[in-house]
């Protein structure tokens, strides 16, 4: 399921970084989402690369894809309640009483 999603992951990625580069002329602008997106995509690979070594299958291996878990829901609702960067149509807005 998690190669499945890796996949997806990726094609989301390159997908969003052609769509960026004809809507704003960049392919990456270093925006809190595409950080965040970049940084899920980099620990779901150690994560498939750490299943391929015997050494790291187990527990270690589920550390790694339970860290990804978590960085998924910063990435989906911590970055979009922060409403900070490009991608900030989900944020929180604060009026003081």
């Amino acid at each position: 399921v998690i190669s499945l999603g890796f996949t997806l992951l990726t094609v989301g990625i390159l997908c969003g970084a052609v769509w960026a580069n004809e809507a704003w002329g960049s392919y990456w602008n270093w925006d809190p989402k595409e950080t965040w997106a970049f940084i899920t995509w980099t620990i779901f690979a150690i994560y498939l690369h750490s299943r391929t070594n015997t050494n790291w299958k187990g527990t270690n291996s589920a550390l790694i894809a339970s860290i990804g878990f978590l960085i998924i829901w910063i990435c989906y609702f911590g970055i979009n309640l922060l409403g900070i960067g490009l991608h900030s149509y989900g944020s929180f807005t604060l009026t003081p009483k």
